[in-house]
């Protein structure tokens, strides 16, 4: 069997998990995102400290970037459902891209885009606007959302 479609069957699996399972699948998101931060946190500080004595400035920076990581893996264990907090965020910015595309094409008028395209990203990206507000405030959402687009990707693998 090829490793295409073996990724592939993966991500369907993985995907329905997320829609049977859509709270557990968020919480070990969390989890998870919270111990690789936590990891990362721990390694920048001992970088830093290692690197003390040739560069003091840049030592500095990896401490204070490790603290932080380390504070945040702890709210991503703790408080914070990861998957909704960065599914809407990704939200955000594909929304606000959207929408600067949006008013430059029907404000420049380019030879590349149409008014009508201009105003179907335009409207798209306020779709999305509307979607990262209501993927922040239910999570289960970004989990279901993230696996639907899990299955697509695995079917995608597998054709």
């Amino acid at each position: 069997m090829d490793y295409k479609k073996i990724i592939g069957i993966l991500f369907m699996i993985l995907g329905l998990l997320f829609i049977v399972y859509p709270l557990y699948s968020a919480a070990a998101v969390s989890l998870i995102a919270g111990i690789c931060l936590i990891s990362f946190g721990f390694a920048a500080i001992i970088d830093g400290f290692s690197i003390w004595s040739m560069m003091a400035n840049v030592s500095v920076i990896k401490i204070l970037l490790g603290i932080c990581a380390i504070l945040l893996g702890i709210v991503f264990i703790y408080k914070i459902d990861a998957l909704s907090f960065i599914v809407a965020y990704q939200f955000y910015l594909i929304a606000f891209v959207m929408i600067f595309v949006g008013i430059s094409g029907l404000i420049a008028g380019s030879e590349t885009m149409s008014k009508l395209t201009s105003t179907l990203i335009l409207i798209m990206g306020i779709i999305a606007i509307f979607l990262a507000v209501y993927s922040i405030t239910q999570p289960l959402y970004a989990a279901i959302l993230v696996g639907i687009c899990l299955i697509m990707e695995g079917i995608a693998f597998c054709t």
